[in-house]
């Protein structure tokens, strides 16, 4: 056990995480999830993808703790009002993924529990599996330790490697090639390609949903079961200039709108979790009332809404520390260390 956890550990013992949780009560929890596990996408990408058990046993924990979940809308409210409670939390979930509506939608809803779903709509509309994500998904799992990709990529005549600094360079060329210079039709051609010379099934890949999102059908469903949708951009960017950052709110809004009633769409979460108060203007302009970011910590009255902080909930995280987080000690740590 590290350091840290053993530190954890004595301080739920000693009563310090109901103390902090009481200290930090007016304060908002957010917590970020983004996908989850059919196979083995957890040890792909651990801080992209959890199994479905663990994130149940998240859950058991929350709703043994007497924990409640709000959507982030009626969060930022009670927490503008003062009137949230000790034991109050938002859980949000980023881009969309199939395994949401599949795997997580079921476990939140037979909790009782709630989410605010960010979906980036470019593969709701395109419902293949996310390319970049698909290449590096193909690298990791190809037992090949070289692949023959010169008629692919003119700056690579010999066979590349698909391990190391090699191949991750390789790689990379591949995905640039890909979203620079192809179409979606010639993106998912060379994905197939790709996965037959790395002797993987692209096909069940592609039949399993596990690296593609929810489509349109499913986004209006998790609205019917009463889940939020709001904005995660519609290419998974936001650029500063403001043009670019209008149409991706646009666009985002465009695919949303229909498949949600009508809601309000107003609350935004930063692509990959980079900002800068730059694009505040942006998100002002086009009526966006909240951004939440990757960054960890509770959200007072004083956090600016457009850098609302939130847990990463890992695959690789332990419950100790995720305990921690939730009751508000890791944040009162982090914040004593910094003074």
């Amino acid at each position: 056990m590290s350091l840290k956890n053993i530190l954890y550990t004595a301080a739920r013992t000693s009563g310090l995480f109901n103390l902090t949780s009481q200290l930090t009560r007016g304060n908002l929890r957010i917590l970020c999830y983004h996908g989850f596990s059919f196979q083995d996408e957890h040890l792909f990408r651990p801080k992209l993808f959890q199994t479905a058990e663990l994130f149940a046993q998240r859950i058991r924990y929350l709703q043994r703790a007497g924990y409640r979940s709000l959507s982030l809308d009626e969060g930022i409210e009670r927490l503008r009002a003062g009137t949230l409670g000790r034991r109050d939390l938002v859980i949000t979930i980023d881009d969309g993924f199939y395994s949401v509506a599949a795997l997580a939608a079921p476990i939140l809803r037979d909790a009782g529990f709630t989410a605010t779903i960010y979906v980036t709509t470019y593969y709701v509309v395109n419902n293949n599996p996310i390319f970049r994500i698909a290449l590096q998904y193909l690298f990791w799992k190809t037992a090949r330790d070289r692949v023959a990709v010169g008629d692919l990529l003119a700056e690579c005549v010999t066979p590349a490697s698909t391990k190391g600094e090699e191949g991750e360079k390789a790689l990379w060329q591949l995905i640039a090639h890909g979203e620079t210079r192809l179409d979606e039709a010639g993106r998912v051609a060379l994905a197939r390609e790709l996965a037959q010379r790395l002797q993987v099934d692209f096909e069940e890949i592609v039949s399993s949903r596990r690296l593609t999102l929810i489509n349109e059908t499913e986004v209006a469903d998790l609205t019917r079961q009463g889940f939020d949708i709001q904005l995660h951009t519609h290419r998974h960017r936001f650029p500063d200039d403001s043009r670019q950052a209008k149409r991706e709110l646009d666009d985002n809004r465009q695919v949303l709108l229909p498949l949600t009633g009508g809601r309000p769409l107003k609350h935004l979460c930063y692509p990959s979790g980079e900002w800068s108060p730059a694009v505040w203007p942006s998100l002002s302009s086009n009526a966006i009332d909240s951004a939440t970011t990757c960054d960890p910590g509770l959200n007072s009255r004083s956090t600016p809404p457009y850098a609302l902080r939130r847990f990463l909930d890992f695959q690789i995280t332990p419950q100790i520390v995720f305990e921690a987080e939730v009751s508000g000690f890791g944040h009162l740590l982090r914040s004593a260390a910094g003074r």
